[in-house]
Order: C-alpha cells, then structure tokens, then sequence
C-alpha cells in the first residue's frame, strides 16, 4: 500500500488525538461513534504514514510513544487551523457589534495587581466585553476547567506546563518580602534571628497542600519560624494582624494595594523568583477576540515588570 504525508486528513488526526486523550482504542471508538475496526484501520494508516507506533501495549491498555507525545500538541493545531477555517472569527474591541465574554481563573494576587487596569482599559472601548473572575486552587483543578470551558484562560504562578493541550505565555517573575507593622519592631525582621524569633501569618490556598517554599529552606538550614495565622486570600490578612507584632512574607508587589501602610523589609530567607502565567486551552489559540485579550494581558505585565519594587 502506498501511503504517504497526503493521506493525513482532519478525520485520522482527530482520530489520533482521541486515542491519545481516552487512553484507549475502545473509549475512542464509542466517543467517535464508530466501531472498533474502523478505528483500528485508522490507526494502522497513521501508523504507516508516520513511521511509528504511536501506541504500544502496557499492561491491560495502550500508552503513547515518545514521538506520539511530541506530535500531539502539533497535531492539536492542525485541528484548531483546520477547524478555524470554516468560521468567520474576526474582533475589533472598537466595534460596538462585536463581542467578548470570557471567564478568567485567577486569585486574589492577580486580581490586586493586574486585572484592575485590563478592566479599565476595557471600560474605554465601544466592543461588548464581560468577564468573570474565578479563584484557582490546584493545578489540576485549573487544567480540568481550561479543559471544559469553564475557564478561557488562567493568569497564575507557572504551574510547570505538562498538558500538551494547555498552552502557557510568560508574563512576569515575582518574588517576596516581608510586612510589619513598625509600631511593634524597633528593628526590621530582615535577619535570620530576628524573622525566625517573630510570629507569623501565612497564606495557604489550598488545604490539601500547606507546604510553603519558605518553611522547606528554614528546614533545610536548620531554622524553623512560629506561624500563628493562616488565611485563605491575601485580602483577609493586612485586616488580621493590623495593630499586632505578627510579620508574612508575601509578594513585592502587593506593596502598592492589599498591604498597603505595611512597613516593608527583605526577606532574610533566600529563595528563587517564581513566574505568573496565562494559560489557555488549544482551542481558543486560533480565536481573535481570545487572542486580543492575551496581547492585552501580555501588554500590562510588560508594565508590571518594569516596576521598581519598594524594597
């Protein structure tokens, strides 16, 4: 049989990627709405065509090969391109007729330190243009409703991209330092003895993992820190340990909003800066109006990460 690249077609490239999703030849074929053989003969065409096995045996199922992993984000935009192709999709933010309405996972830190001036840009322009905030917790909390439109996009700390159906865009590093209340430290926390020795309060997003970056390299050098507080948002906690001794660590730049009036030190614990992200699902990667709003987003990081910090 002679087959090469021309016999690709958008039905055994949506029939690969739902292999590679269901994990499963069967699961694909029920998904797909056909029978088992006729998705077997796919795969055997995709097969010879590319050169690989794409699916080996493991266990009582199947896995992807290493050259199926590096296709499937590439073949995830052939169908997005494909797919675009038969759909008028055009966004002009100035043209009153034209719409966006997106829904946006993000916490309390974006909500202080970005959001803010993408909402008042967005107030200026004639397009109908909504958004709902709404919190990430977890990882895969934030992968699975990127996945099922619950989210058009996430603007969080880099999670580690490894969905291959997720895509990421960098926006800015971050980094921490301390707060106080500097009615009750004559002298800033900005040594080893004096942060270890104050009461603390933290922020732990999420219950299942109250690990925390900073106790990890106390640890590791042998110190400990007291924490007498924790709290779910960062808007609670400036309100909390107003008119106490108690210290956090938190971000720089919450300086200028949910801590401000705080003092402010550097943090005598060193750790590496971490990078804010948005990331969004393949299939709004081709979209005008969803691609419009990531330049816009992208656009105000590059402001954020030209600010000086208070330190």
């Amino acid at each position: 049989m002679n087959i090469d690249e021309l016999d690709l077609d958008f039905r055994l490239l949506r029939l690969f990627i739902t292999i590679y999703d269901q994990g499963s030849v069967t699961a694909a074929a029920t998904l797909l709405g056909v029978g088992q053989p006729t998705v077997s003969h796919g795969l055997e065409r995709l097969r010879q065509v590319v050169g690989d096995p794409l699916f080996v045996r493991a266990g009582r199922g199947i896995t992807p090969t290493a050259h199926a992993h590096d296709l499937a984000p590439r073949i995830r935009h052939l169908l997005e391109d494909m797919r675009s192709l038969t759909r008028i999709d055009q966004f002009d933010p100035h043209n009153p007729q034209h719409h966006l309405h997106c829904t946006i996972g993000a916490n309390d830190y974006e909500a202080a330190v970005l959001l803010p001036t993408l909402f008042a840009r967005v107030q200026a322009l004639a397009a109908d243009i909504t958004f709902k905030i709404r919190p990430v917790r977890r990882k895969q909390d934030m992968i699975d409703k990127l996945r099922d439109g619950k989210l058009d996009m996430a603007i969080t700390i880099d999670y580690g991209g490894d969905a291959s159906d997720i895509m990421q865009r960098s926006l800015f590093d971050e980094n921490v330092q301390c707060y106080f209340d500097p009615r009750f430290h004559s002298t800033p926390p900005d040594t080893l003895e004096r942060y270890c020795a104050a009461s603390h309060a933290r922020v732990v997003f999420d219950d299942d993992d109250e690990a925390s970056a900073i106790d990890t390299e106390l640890a590791r050098i042998g110190r400990s820190r007291r924490t007498v507080l924790q709290v779910a948002t960062f808007g609670n906690l400036p309100r909390l340990i107003s008119g106490t001794p108690v210290i956090t660590t938190l971000p720089i730049r919450l300086a200028d909003s949910v801590m401000a009036g705080y003092a402010v030190c550097r943090c005598p614990v060193v750790l590496p800066s971490y990078v804010f992200c948005q990331s969004w699902h393949v299939r709004n990667a081709a979209s005008r109006s969803h691609q419009w709003l990531r330049d816009e987003i992208f656009r105000i990081a590059r402001t954020i990460a030209g600010r000086k910090s208070k330190q």
